[in-house]
């Protein structure tokens, strides 16, 4: 199979990153080692690619309809300049196809990020057709274009020194700039509970970006980190803990789905939801730095009550971290045991995000 490559690939492996295979794509998966760069994400701050992610943008006088009609938030609890976190569901098995960011640009123009783009077309495209808002442009924009994510504790002023003013973009904010004599799209973030934004660029302004900021100090980061804050921060993942099979109220994404409103997938979720939850997502702190390995059973009393999803070592805990479904009547602090392939992992089940206070 051939590996799709990001448009600043050689950038990438200019700097010395480690590739690795991802849904598809070729990516960094680190360049001077993942506790590296997580402690420059905590210190200072660090950019990575993630341009493997799809752009399309809807605009005209349908583009609220059909975005509306087609995930599962409510746009109406937000607003032109800001960003929203939804999902696409199954309608058939009302489970998560994808997850996605819908950025607000204008009134009439919505950029949306979504992983599997090709699904987010063809649902947006059939929603218009049976919709009676009005003419609505729905494109596939990712070719030629950049996303780049500047988090970190000092992001804010990398922003700056790149000739962007960040002051007064509150948390999911959108906004317009031009960068290097080119329009760009930034949004502000929180990823891993550090400020941070993305940056929506064409290939040309992205790539003297990119050396301007690993030039400023800035670390390049790679898949590895991610994914450690990813778990820290209590981020499921498409194809670990989102899917087609699993429900958002399963995978604790409930506040993101408006059940008042219509959606592809609705009357498949509200089906599913009247037969209740036989799982739900949880985290699993270990006793020791070991992490919980994905596929292990998860053990109470010798008897299995979940499955692990993902795991890694936890820097902030100083334990191994990872997710897992578990049968809901298993509550939060269970002593539970993983089923490694050195045998059992002693561990305790946690809320989703892990609160180090409580964990420990």
């Amino acid at each position: 199979m051939t590996l799709h490559r990001l448009p600043l690939h050689d950038e990438h492996t200019r700097l010395g990153a480690r590739m690795a295979e991802s849904d598809g794509w070729l990516l960094p998966l680190e360049f001077g080692g993942a506790f590296k760069e997580y402690q420059a994400h905590r210190r200072r701050s660090v950019v990575w690619d993630s341009s493997s992610l799809g752009r399309v943008r809807v605009s005209g006088a349908g583009a609220f309809e059909a975005v509306q009609r087609t995930f599962t938030n409510d746009l109406r609890r937000t607003r032109p300049g800001r960003s929203q976190y939804t999902f696409l569901l199954s309608p058939d098995t009302g489970g998560v196809v994808d997850d996605l960011m819908v950025w607000w640009v204008r009134d009439e123009e919505f950029v949306l990020t979504p992983s599997r783009p090709d699904a987010v077309l063809d649902a947006l495209r059939n929603t218009h057709a049976e919709g009676t808002a009005g003419p609505c442009d729905i494109e596939d924009v990712s070719a030629g274009r950049v996303l780049l994510a500047l988090q970190g504790a000092c992001a804010t002023d990398e922003l700056a020194a790149l000739g962007v003013d960040p002051a007064g973009l509150p948390h999911s904010a959108v906004c317009e700039v031009v960068l290097d004599g080119h329009p760009a799209r930034i949004a502000t973030t929180g990823f891993g509970r550090q400020v941070g934004f993305e940056l929506d660029l064409p290939v040309a302004v992205a790539r003297s970006v990119y050396r301007r900021l690993v030039d400023a100090g800035v670390t390049p980061a790679g898949l590895a980190m991610r994914e450690t804050h990813r778990l820290e921060a209590g981020i499921p993942r498409p194809g670990y803990e989102l899917g087609p099979s699993i429900s958002p109220m399963e995978a604790g994404g409930s506040r993101l789905v408006a059940l008042g409103t219509e959606f592809v997938g609705r009357a498949a979720l509200i089906a599913r939801t009247r037969r209740g939850l036989d799982r739900v997502l949880r985290a699993v702190v270990m006793d020791t730095r070991e992490a919980p390995p994905a596929g292990g059973a998860l053990l109470r009393h010798g008897h299995a009550v979940g499955r692990v999803t993902s795991g890694n070592y936890a820097p902030r805990l100083h334990r191994g971290l990872g997710f897992a479904f578990v049968r809901p009547d298993i509550g939060v602090g269970s002593a539970v045991a993983v089923d490694g392939p050195r045998g059992e992992l002693g561990g305790r089940i946690s809320a989703v995000p892990v609160d180090p206070e409580v964990a420990l």
